[in-house]
Formats: structure tokens, C-alpha cells, sequence
């Protein structure tokens, strides 16, 4: 049934900002060439921060693009040739603070496949030691302590959740209740 893949033809460039790139992609399905939007982003890491009393390191970080705060995990781009891990670790401390001895993952997922081919792999952080953020230029973040079901409770009602967060700490708390992390 699903045995016949589209081709693709080619792949036009539109223009590229700061973090992305956008496309045209040009695909031929049967007898038809279909045009599709292609954000290129590339990797990203998400990371639970997982505290001695069971407490998730957020962030509270304004977001230009939808112009309010949102409650998330930390999470950022993986940068040329870098390793998850590193970059996971790398992420962990500049909005945070914190510096983890263990690191574990948890599931890689696409973040929105209709448009862009960004994946993410989340990891739990653990055994976590404070020794100060770095956050890059122009990010606007404050650290929030929460348990996950205070985080969850916290979506209740009219707010709006950040996906990757709710996923992430979805899994989170399905690993933990297995004693798989």
C-alpha cells in the first residue's frame, strides 16, 4: 500500500534568516508535482533537569515569536559537528546554571514534519551541581523549580503549553515510573 515513494525533484532556496531556511520543495507523486514549504532548521536537544527532590529545572523564557513567556524545558540548536550529548550539556548550563554527571535519553521526535525537518532528542539530566547560567546574547530567561505534576497542573485552564515541554516531561515521568531513568 505504502510501497510507492514521491520524488524529489529539487529543492528551491527562498531566503534564510538568523536560525533557518526556508525552501520549495518540488516533489513528483503519480502524475502530479506538488510544491511543499520547507523550514531547515536541522538538530536540537531538549532536557529534562531532573533535581536530588524530584523538583524539574524550567525555564521561563520570552519567546519573540509569540510575543509572551512560556514555561519550557531547556532545549537549544545543536551546532555544527557537535555531539548530542555535549550539545544537551552545553544547553543545560547556559540557561540553568546547572552542570549534570549523568545524562540519559529519552526519545528523538520530529518536531513538525508538515513544514520543517527539525528533530529533537530529549534527555533526562541528573545529579545535577549549580555553578551559574551563561545564557547566549538575547536570550531572556528566568530558572523556575516545579514537579512535573505541578507543571502540569500549571496547563490547566486557558494556558498554552510548550509541546516539546509537555512531551518531554510525558516521558519523563513514564521512564520514571518504569525505573528506566
Amino acid at each position: 500500500m505504502f510501497d510507492e515513494e514521491p520524488t524529489i525533484l529539487r529543492d528551491e532556496f527562498v531566503c534564510k534568516g538568523r536560525r533557518v531556511a526556508l525552501y520549495r520543495r518540488i516533489v513528483k507523486w503519480r502524475n502530479s508535482v506538488i510544491e511543499k514549504d520547507l523550514v531547515r532548521f536541522g538538530r536540537a536537544v531538549v532536557i529534562v533537569p531532573v533535581l536530588d527532590d524530584g523538583r524539574i529545572v524550567f525555564v521561563k523564557q520570552w519567546r519573540a515569536s509569540v510575543n509572551s513567556w512560556v514555561l519550557e524545558v531547556p532545549a537549544g540548536r545543536v551546532e555544527n559537528n557537535e555531539d548530542l550529548k555535549d550539545a544537551a550539556l552545553r544547553e543545560l548550563r547556559e540557561e540553568t546554571g546547572f552542570v549534570a554527571e549523568e545524562l540519559i535519553p529519552l526519545a528523538k521526535a520530529f518536531v513538525s514534519p508538515g513544514y520543517s525537518d527539525e528533530i529533537q532528542t530529549i534527555f533526562v539530566a541528573k545529579k545535577l551541581r549549580f555553578v551559574g547560567a551563561q545564557p547566549e546574547a538575547g536570550e531572556i530567561i528566568n530558572v523556575v523549580y516545579m514537579t512535573p505534576q505541578e507543571y502540569l497542573n500549571s496547563l490547566n485552564g486557558n494556558g498554552i503549553a510548550d509541546l516539546k515541554s509537555l512531551a518531554a516531561i510525558l516521558l519523563y515521568l513514564n521512564c520514571s515510573k518504569s525505573g528506566e531513568c
